[in-house]
Parts: structure tokens; C-alpha cells; sequence
């Protein structure tokens, strides 16, 4: 035993050691690791912790307008580096994939001694499977939570072995090991191409046991049973996952760069590029068995031979290749290596993809024709190769091992093997990574590249993070693309890191047309500020960067100045059109970084005093109608923000709706059409306006915003800028009188302790203005009064924290009234079950159906909890936001609020009323269920296995 330990302890201090030369060159760079493809480690401790806390919400906030996504698969990933991300970006981003390739030759150790390989030929197994060719790609990529999971398939066939082993022998133990298999099967669904693989291999050990071993029932229970643990940590997005899927062919998990004709990314519309990709990466069946695989389209992977060690390294592959397969040809056969040789055998039929005959039949019959949804996922058939390296890594061991044994000078075959190995893994060890990297030859970066972190961009960061008031942030130029290592800045992937949401970075969303083409095209929009505004966009961030370019060329004959990754450099063009914005306000807070602030910026929510109707002259209008006409609309001097624009359609029971929120007034018609006059649009805009109340909101969070309504008196549009989704509700939530409207309570106080934020500017109200709020009743509360304090980071070099600063207060935000709206942040917080199950209006006649807007049409149910209102009322505004119509009738339907009995409302002298409305988004609802199905899971398999810790000595202890 104790020889054991200096054996391992020895290995594992030369894999260490190994690991640091393959790192070396990374560690000794300035700079945080940069972007190949999906290189994403922040810059900030606080960045870190959003991305923790976004696995909370199905709703992801913090992307474009918001888009529904339940593929959260890296929840424990990012709590598992939230503490140390106090050490900042640049410590995390180099240090983290070093402990992960640590990880895995740590891993493969002991499973190669449980399979008898000797310990001399078990540290090459675990140098194999450390610096294979698909740990150095996933680092490059940048994918680690993909490398996470590969740490882990050593671990997943170590508990499957001593499974199977139980079951074979009888022997007691068999739930706590498939808890256990499962458990860490589970695990590896940190991303689902090693979760894949990972099951995959698992299922194969148990068909190839299965056709020896007589307890064949006990082993396809320990097969579902493992299984059904797997999933059931994963329910939280498996099941979400599932129910879109077969519902609606909807799929959430991908690049979101294929968007079918109803707005979501679908199998159908994702298929033909994954065709594209899998036809690029599908490799030659001679380089999957040598692991001579040639990069795709894309950085899936790299494994660059050092310059002269070409024939070297190419007789190294064949040999271990050899070795591999010179298994059938042992005299020592297990079944467990029977298992793992038909693991490699179909590993490399999977990575030659559709080039061989098995292939074919696999990836075009039995994933596209009957599962497509998994070959959308796994068409780059590189994802496979773990189902290649593990089992290589461990008969390659035993093949050296047996040649070793069976040759006459044992040494020189023992350094033989070594040689072989050395060479095969030199492309990580010989400074793979951080190779020179030539821009003209590689249409992408196939190399880590590492960017000192700007003290501008703590900077940027920190005044966005201090902002109060809600709003987006766009960071330009939108959809371009800088590589770290090419620029002085770090904001290639702020977007997704950005301390307030970002918008307009991909071309995906329906604004994106206009905005991207008023920014690059040769005859460009001066109102793109009015675009913005409808995103709630309230400042523009742009570092000085070299070159700006995006994916689509707007301008053929522009001759630019250079060319970039294959784009057309669009600076000149781009910085003059920024300069002919006439909203955009340029705000010089940064020495190196462009700040503009829209002044045309609208709130989150707001009322509307107008509904306009758009649709297509003569039908047929194929894209988003509404967008396109807002393009023009925005151009017009008449441009009121408050008008709402819907998509009119053919239906006539939606048509009469539309009318209904018109108004009986006048209205007029205006024509719009394209340059090329063959697409013609209709906008009908009433002459009068709504009268339209003043609403205060609070959003609580991704999936949540409160809202109040103060003097409603006729029906009004309600206008939400987030994306469309129908799993968006309205509630209506009691309330005591004095909850609604602020009666009874000393706001006198509460104005006096209530102190602009220095960093808000005038974006908030001042204490003047806030008094002739409450004096209107337009704001109903100012909190507790309770003594509040936030905590922020200070941020040094490397973006390592290096202080706290705390802001106190008794009264949080208020802003000023803009466009009828009022944000206060010191409305009600959220409930954690508010809004679970809300009764809601039931149809009372057929009147409902025909005529929504009409409350006769409905009935009320019992008072006591939040009311939905009717989805009838709840349509698309902008061609991509959501707006509900409240009719007061409605409303009042529900009981009226007293001082000590809540209720729905509260009427005013003049007739108006008060009431609150809960928006929330209905699919939050079963995410938490499932997170707390999926946590309890955690705590089933942590307690199997723990109990399974201190069963031996119990027994032993009672023995005595």
C-alpha cells in the first residue's frame, strides 16, 4: 500500500510538472487568455457572479431584448469559481484550464491501475489522455466546461467498473455504486457533447458485460437506474428541453444564428448549417484511427505538429495506433478492455462521420431522419473524440505493457513506448498553445492570445455597474469582432458579461436590420438613436478600436482600407454615420473609450397613448412588417414614441381588437415603400391620442417587474421592452389601499432621507421633483426607510480585486418621469412564490372570443392572489416587444381595495383608478420546480454516498 501511494504521489508530481511546461509560455504572458471561438472567462469577481446567478432564470435578461432559454447546464461551473474570482480574470483564465489538463492525467491514474496496467505504463496513459488532441483543442476553444467533463470520464468508467464488478460477483454495494456511476454521469452534462460521450461509452461497457455476465436483469437496472439519476439531476432544463421540442421543434441551445419564420431557432432552420459543419469537420476514416484530424471550419480543432518533428511524429501515431489494435491479438482479454476497444472502434467511426459507410448510415439516417435534434447538436463530429482518446490512452498503456514483458531487454522497450508518446503529445508540450500565430494563412486565430486587461475597461465597467436605472448598454461596433491580442481592450465578450444588458450585438434580433444598416450602409439614418430607444437603450460604448467590419457586406463597391479576418474593414464608413446620429450625445468620461448616451432613450415600461397598424399592401409581406416600417417611420417628423405599432394581420376578430384600441376618431393612412418600390406597407396612425395614465416600475430581477398603474381611466396599451413571448403574464395583485396609493404613511420623512446617487447625473429625480411625484400620487412608496448599504468591487491590474466600496442609503432610486413612466426601485420586492399558479379570468360568454377588449365578456375568479389577465390582451408592440391593453372595466371586475382589506384597485376622485400589475414570465415557475428537483437529486446522491463512507467502519465498530 505504501508503495502505491509513492507511485502515484510521484506520477502526479511529473504530470504537474509536465502540465507547467505546457504552460509555461501562457504563464509567462502578460494578460488575460483571449478568444478562439468560445474562450469566455470575464475580467471581473462580479461578472462571475452574474453568470451564476443567470442558471437561476430560464429568462435570459442580459441577451438583446431577452430570449427564453433553459440550457443551463454550467450552474455549478460558475459557483464552483466564484470564490476564486477575487483573483481576477487574468489569474482564472490561465490557471483554470492548467488545473483542468492536471485534472484528467489525475483522473485516468487510478482508473489505469484498476485495469492491472503497471505504474510506469499507467503515467503514460494518464500523459496521453492529459495532453491529447482534444484537451490542447478544447483549450484553444476555449471550451471549459467541455474540459471539465472530460476530467471527469475517467471517474465516470472507474464507478461503472466497480458497478459492473459488484453485479457480476453478488457482491452488496450495487445501489450506493449506481447512485454513484450516476452521479457523476451527471456531472459531465456540464456540457452536453462530453455528457454524450460519457454515455455513450457507458453504454457500451454495459451491452459488452451484458453478453457474458448471467445477471443480465440486475445489470439493466443498475443501466436505467444510473440513468434515471443522470437525468434527474438535469431535470431543470431536460425537461423544458423535451416539452419545447416535441411541442414546437423549438430548440434553445446553439449559436441563435438560423431564426425560423416564427422567431425561434428550430431543428429546420439549424440543420443546414450543421450540414455545413458536419460535411467540413467529418474527418478521413485514415485520420481518425491516427489522430491526424484536420481542422474544420471552425476552431473544434487544432493539433499543430512542431516544425520538423512532421515524419517523427506521424511513426509515433502509427505505432500507438498499432498498439491499439494489436488488442484482438492479445492473449489477455477482459472485459472491461473488450468494452473499451469497442468504445475506440466506434469513437473513430464517429469522428470520420459521414465518410465512411457506418457513418453514413449513423449520422444521416438514425440522427437527421430520426432524432434530429441531435445532430443538430452533434454534427461537428469532433465532439466524439473522447470515445477515441480514453481507450486509447489505456490500451496503448497495456499493449507497451505486454511488449515490455514479452521483450529481452524490458528498458529499451519501456523507453521505446515513452518516446513514442512524447513525441505524440509534443505538439501541447512544445508550446502548442501559444504558437505564432500567422493572420494570413488562418482565416481564424488557431492560438491562445492574451490581452492585458485595460484600466479603461475597469473603469467602463464600474460606471455602468453603479447605474441605478435600468437600461441596455450597446457596445460598438455592433457584431464586430476583435481578436484579444490585436487591440488594447478587452470588450470582445463584454456583451455577455455586461453589467447592464446588452442590445443590438447580433443580427438575430428585428431591429437589427435597420440599426446595422443606418451604421455601415452608404446612405445612412441620423435617427438610429430612436431604434435604440425602443430597446431601452440608454448609452453607446465604443473602445478605439483598429478596424470595425461585420459579417454582412452593406456596401459592394466600397473599396475599404484593409481587409480583416476576410471582412471588409468598415471604420472610415462606420465612424461617419456614428457622427451624423443626431440623439446620441457623446459623453467624455474616458480617455481611450467613446461614451454616448441616447437621448432618446424610452423606459422599460411605459404606457402608450396611440396604436398604429402596420401591415403589407396586397399581403404576402414576408419578414417582420413592423420593423420594416419602423426603419421609415423614425425618419418622419411626425415620429411620436408613444405610438404603439402592431402587425395588423388578416384575422377579423384581431382586426376589430386593433380598432377598438384605436379609438372612433379620425385616423391617417401612410405608404411606405422600399427602394426598390416592390415592397409597400400601410400605416394607420389615429389623430388623437389615449388617455393614458402614468405607470412606476421596478424590475425584480430576469423574470419579473412590478408595476403600478396611477389614473387609469380609459383602456391604454402597456408597453414592455423585452422579447415577445406569449410565457409572458400580466397579473394583477392585491393590495391595501394604502399600498396602492401611498395614503397613510409619512413620505414627508422619507422625501427628507431620500439623496440623489452622484453617479446617476440627472437621470434621476431630485428631491423637489420627487415631493410633486407624491403630491400627484404618481409614486406610492419610498420603502421602509430602513438604513441600506451596496457593496461593489475596486479592481486592480488583471482584473484582481483589490477594495470594496459600500454606498448607503434609506431611499433607493427614483427616476424622473419619462414617456408616462417613473422607475422606483423601492417598490415591493418579488416573492419567492408570488407568482406560482395565478388564477385568472375565465371566458363568461362568447363575447370573450370575439371580442377580448370587451370586460362584459369575462368573469372573475375568487379574490385572494395574483389574477392573469386574459392572453387575448397580450400582443407583439414593435415587431418584437411585448404589450398588453387594459381596459378599466376589466379591472374593476375584482374586488376594490380597502385600508385594512387588500384589493385590486383603488379609485380616484376623477374617476381614474390605481392597481399593480406583476409582469412575470409563467416558465420560471416549472425552472424552479425543476432546480429544486435537480438540487434534491444532489442531496440524494451526496447522501448514498456518504452514508456508503461510513458504513465499513460502522460495521467494524459494531464488530468490536
Amino acid at each position: 500500500m505504501r508503495r502505491n501511494t509513492v507511485y502515484a504521489l510521484a506520477a502526479l508530481a511529473a504530470l504537474a510538472a509536465l502540465t507547467c511546461v505546457a504552460f509555461a509560455g501562457v504563464l509567462a504572458r502578460p494578460g488575460i487568455v483571449g478568444h478562439t471561438w468560445d474562450w469566455g472567462i470575464p475580467n471581473f469577481a462580479e461578472q462571475f457572479r452574474d453568470m451564476a446567478r443567470h442558471h437561476f432564470s430560464t429568462w435570459d435578461a442580459y441577451f438583446e431584448t431577452g430570449r427564453y432559454h433553459y440550457f443551463k447546464l454550467e450552474l455549478l461551473y460558475w459557483l464552483a469559481l466564484w470564490p476564486v474570482s477575487v483573483l481576477g480574470g487574468e489569474a482564472v483564465s490561465k490557471w483554470l484550464p492548467l488545473c483542468l489538463i492536471f485534472a484528467s492525467g489525475t483522473a485516468m491514474w487510478p482508473l489505469a491501475r484498476r485495469l492491472a496496467l503497471p505504474p510506469f505504463f499507467a503515467f503514460l496513459a494518464a500523459v496521453f489522455y492529459a495532453f491529447s488532441p482534444y484537451a490542447l483543442s478544447r483549450v484553444v476553444a476555449g471550451h471549459m466546461p467541455m474540459l471539465v467533463g472530460y476530467a471527469l470520464l475517467p471517474v465516470v468508467m472507474l464507478a461503472a467498473l466497480t458497478l459492473l464488478d459488484r453485479i457480476a460477483a453478488g457482491r452488496p454495494g450495487v445501489f450506493r455504486a449506481t447512485v454513484a456511476t450516476g452521479f457523476v454521469l451527471g456531472l459531465t452534462s456540464l456540457h452536453p457533447g462530453v455528457g454524450m460521450s460519457a454515455a455513450a461509452m457507458l453504454f457500451i461497457a454495459f451491452a459488452c458485460r451484458f453478453v457474458s455476465c448471467p445477471r443480465r436483469k440486475a445489470l439493466v437496472a443498475a443501466f436505467v437506474g444510473l440513468g434515471a439519476v443522470a437525468v434527474a439531476m438535469n431535470i431543470h432544463f431536460m425537461a423544458p428541453f423535451f416539452g419545447d421540442y416535441f411541442g414546437k421543434g423549438a430548440i434553445r441551445h446553439g449559436w441563435g444564428l438560423s431564426v425560423s419564420a416564427d422567431g425561434d431557432v428550430t431543428v429546420d432552420s439549424e440543420l443546414p448549417r450543421r450540414e455545413a459543419y458536419h460535411e467540413s469537420t467529418s474527418q478521413p476514416a485514415d485520420a481518425s484511427f491516427f489522430l491526424r484530424l484536420r481542422p474544420g471550419m471552425d476552431t473544434e480543432y487544432v493539433y499543430p505538429v512542431p516544425r520538423g518533428l512532421g515524419i517523427p511524429w506521424n511513426l509515433a501515431a502509427l505505432a500507438l495506433t498499432l498498439g491499439v489494435f494489436a488488442y484482438p491479438f492479445s492473449r489477455r482479454k477482459t472485459p472491461e478492455l473488450n468494452g473499451l476497444f469497442v468504445t475506440a472502434l466506434c469513437g473513430v467511426l464517429l469522428v470520420a462521420g459521414s465518410r465512411t459507410l457506418p457513418g453514413l448510415v449513423f449520422y444521416q439516417l438514425a440522427l437527421k431522419k430520426t432524432l434530429p435534434i441531435l445532430f443538430a447538436a452533434f454534427s461537428n463530429t469532433t465532439r466524439w473524440l473522447p470515445l477515441v482518446i480514453l481507450p486509447y490512452a489505456l490500451l496503448l498503456a497495456r499493449a507497451g505493457a505486454e511488449l515490455v514483458a514479452a521483450a529481452p531487454r524490458p528498458r529499451l522497450a519501456a523507453g521505446a513506448c515513452s518516446l513514442a508518446v512524447a513525441l505524440f503529445v509534443s505538439p501541447f508540450l512544445a508550446g502548442g498553445l501559444t504558437r505564432p500565430f500567422d493572420t494570413q494563412r488562418d482565416p481564424q486565430p488557431l492560438t491562445l492570445h492574451q490581452t492585458p486587461i485595460n484600466p479603461e475597461v475597469a473603469s467602463v465597467y464600474g460606471f455602468l455597474r453603479d447605474r441605478r436605472d435600468a437600461f441596455r448598454v450597446s457596445y460598438l461596433p455592433p457584431i464586430g469582432i476583435t481578436w484579444p491580442g490585436d487591440t488594447d481592450y478587452t470588450f470582445e465578450w463584454t456583451s455577455a458579461y455586461s453589467p447592464k444588458p446588452f442590445f443590438m450585438a447580433f443580427k438575430t434580433h428585428p431591429l437589427a436590420e435597420p440599426v446595422f444598416s443606418g451604421f455601415y450602409a452608404e446612405r445612412p439614418s441620423t435617427k438610429i438613436s430612436r431604434l435604440l430607444g425602443l430597446g431601452s437603450c440608454r448609452f453607446l460604448v465604443y473602445p478605439r478600436y483598429d478596424h470595425a467590419y461585420t459579417y454582412d457586406d452593406f456596401q459592394p463597391a466600397y473599396v475599404p482600407p484593409a481587409m480583416v479576418d476576410g471582412y471588409k474593414d468598415y471604420k472610415p464608413v462606420f465612424d461617419a454615420n456614428l457622427a451624423r446620429q443626431e440623439g446620441l450625445v457623446a459623453m467624455p468620461l474616458f480617455r481611450d473609450v467613446a461614451l454616448y448616451k441616447n437621448e432618446d432613450f424610452l423606459p422599460l415600461v411605459r404606457p402608450g397613448d396611440r396604436v398604429a397598424a402596420v401591415e403589407a399592401v396586397g399581403g404576402g409581406y414576408r419578414g417582420n412588417a413592423v420593423a420594416a416600417a419602423l426603419a421609415q417611420e423614425i425618419e418622419l417628423p411626425d415620429y411620436d414614441p408613444g405610438t404603439v405599432y402592431l402587425r395588423a394581420g388578416s384575422d377579423p376578430v384581431f382586426l376589430e381588437f386593433v380598432a377598438a384600441m384605436q379609438g372612433g376618431g379620425p385616423a391617417a393612412t401612410r405608404l411606405l415603400a422600399d427602394r426598390t418600390g416592390e415592397k409597400k406597407l400601410a400605416v394607420v396612425r389615429p389623430k388623437n391620442r389615449l388617455a393614458a395614465p402614468t405607470v412606476e416600475f421596478r424590475r425584480l430581477g430576469p423574470t419579473a417587474v412590478r408595476v403600478r398603474v396611477h389614473g387609469a381611466t380609459a383602456g391604454f396599451p402597456l408597453v414592455f421592452q423585452e422579447t415577445f413571448h406569449t410565457g409572458w403574464k400580466a397579473m394583477l395583485v392585491p393590495r391595501t389601499l394604502g399600498e396602492l396609493t401611498g395614503q397613510g404613511r409619512d413620505m414627508a420623512a422619507l422625501t427628507a432621507a431620500y439623496h440623489p446617487f452622484p453617479v446617476q447625473g440627472l437621470d434621476q429625480a431630485g428631491q423637489v421633483e420627487l415631493a410633486g411625484y407624491l403630491k400627484k400620487g404618481l409614486v406610492s412608496t419610498l420603502g421602509d426607510g430602513a438604513n441600506k448599504e451596496r457593496e461593489a468591487f475596486v479592481y486592480g491590474p488583471g482584473g484582481k480585486v483589490t477594495g470594496e466600496t459600500a454606498s448607503r442609503f434609506a431611499v433607493d432610486y427614483v427616476s424622473p418621469l419619462t414617456a408616462g413612466a417613473i422607475q422606483n426601485d423601492n417598490l415591493p420586492a418579488l416573492g419567492l412564490t408570488e407568482a406560482f399558479f395565478p388564477s385568472a379570468f375565465a371566458p363568461a360568454t362568447p363575447q370573450a372570443v370575439s371580442r377580448p377588449q370587451d370586460p362584459a365578456g369575462w368573469s372573475a375568479p375568487a379574490p385572494g392572489g395574483p389574477v392573469a389577465l386574459p392572453e387575448a390582451l397580450h400582443v407583439e408592440a414593435y415587431g418584437f416587444a411585448n404589450a398588453w391593453w387594459l381596459p378599466p372595466g376589466l379591472v374593476r371586475l375584482l374586488p376594490e381595495a380597502a385600508s385594512d382589506t387588500p384589493g385590486y384597485f383603488a379609485a380616484r376622485a376623477d374617476g381614474g383608478i390605481d392597481y399593480e400589475l406583476l409582469l412575470f414570465f409563467a416558465p420560471q415557475t416549472s425552472y424552479l420546480i425543476g432546480l429544486m428537483g435537480s438540487a434534491t437529486a444532489y442531496v440524494f446522491c451526496l447522501a448514498v454516498m456518504a452514508c456508503g463512507l461510513f458504513a465499513p467502519r460502522r460495521r467494524e465498530d459494531d464488530h468490536a
